[in-house]
């Protein structure tokens, strides 16, 4: 959550005429401190605990995948099903955790495409810096449904039946 707060300030006063890139870096101070709050004040989450390495993992994967080799669509949807699997797996704890979701996988997402940030294999690869992207806004995006569709059965699930 730090990091995608942290991302989000970056973005907000990120400009590129003054030359002031070092505000992207908002997103390990925001990481830093989404971690101490949550030592300091627990919340009971069960989903929302796994985006973030998710999301971080999902990235960092396909980065390293991209560097040796070209990755079609077709293996970055495959991230995305595993972390809609795992996601459905796990299921959310609480509203809140559902709701938590995609910025804990966005912010893993911002924190590991920070750092590739600049890595030229992958920079001068074309696609892998979209395909990145598909795989951190998507999957941020599915990530809530697959919590959502798990919320769905288990409430369905416990419906009377007539």
């Amino acid at each position: 959550m730090g990091s995608f707060i942290g991302f989000a300030v970056a973005v907000a006063m990120y400009s590129p005429r003054a030359g002031n890139e070092g505000f992207v870096y908002l997103i390990y101070i925001g990481l830093l401190a989404g971690a101490l709050l949550g030592l300091r004040y627990p919340v009971n989450v069960r989903a929302s605990a796994y985006a973030f390495p998710m999301g971080f993992l999902a990235t960092s994967l396909l980065a390293g995948l991209w560097t040796v080799r070209d990755v079609g669509p077709s293996g970055a949807y495959a991230f995305i099903a595993v972390v809609m699997a795992v996601m459905m797996i796990v299921g959310p704890s609480s509203y809140l955790d559902m709701f938590l979701v995609p910025l804990g996988y966005f912010g893993g997402f911002a924190v590991a495409m920070l750092a590739f940030k600049g890595y030229e294999p992958l920079q001068g690869t074309e696609g892998a810096v979209a395909s990145l992207f598909v795989v951190g806004v998507m999957g941020a995006v599915l990530a809530f449904f697959a919590v959502f569709a798990r919320w769905a059965f288990e409430v369905a699930r416990s419906l009377p039946r007539r």
